[in-house]
């Protein structure tokens, strides 16, 4: 399987990126392909302009080449990875900036025979996380609201808690989780 790998933190030696790396070697396990975006370190522009703005009443409008590209990168991978921290519930504006440009340039109706796949590292604890319902909250606006107005014909999010947690024992094991999403990923 193409998986289009989207990873969304400023510093490379985060958790977050600890994370996509354990992610990786699950996946290279069942010998899948894996195109990498660092939304960070690749240059990605988050500034939104007139020019990524989708015009509904031209749906061939030409959009900038390096979007272009990347939702040529999307459309060719059988599924989309975003790995990334939860920020004020939410994703951090980078990630957001990103699926403004690009997804919002055409990826509906494109899509329909993709899968998407949200690896969120929250700082907060489970229990937390159902009690004020920002599981449910978070997940409705990733699978339903991004992947599901895109056309995706399955999306999931995977929470990773407590990792701000000093303790070296669960931090292994939220490495450990990763590994084993990736490797039973299909």
């Amino acid at each position: 399987m193409k998986i289009k790998l989207v990873v969304t933190h400023p510093r490379q030696d985060s958790l977050t990126f600890a994370v996509m790396n354990r992610f990786i070697e699950g996946l290279k396990e069942n010998h899948h392909e894996i195109d990498i975006l660092d939304l960070y370190h690749d240059g990605f522009d988050p500034l939104y302009s007139v020019e990524d703005e989708r015009d509904w009443q031209n749906p061939s409008k030409q959009h900038a080449p390096v979007i272009r590209k990347e939702l040529d990168r999307v459309l060719a991978a059988d599924a989309i990875v975003f790995i990334f921290p939860v920020w004020w519930y939410n994703v951090p504006s980078m990630l957001k900036a990103y699926l403004d440009k690009v997804w919002n340039m055409g990826l509906l109706n494109k899509a329909n025979s993709k899968k998407a796949l949200w690896i969120a590292l929250a700082g907060g604890t489970e229990a937390s996380f159902h009690k004020y319902d920002y599981y449910n909250m978070i997940s409705n606006y990733l699978n339903n609201g991004i992947a599901g107005y895109a056309g995706l014909q399955e999306s999931r999010v995977e929470f990773l808690y407590e990792t701000i947690s000093e303790s070296k024992t669960h931090i292994e094991g939220l490495l450990e989780q990763a590994y084993q999403i990736g490797r039973h990923y299909k």
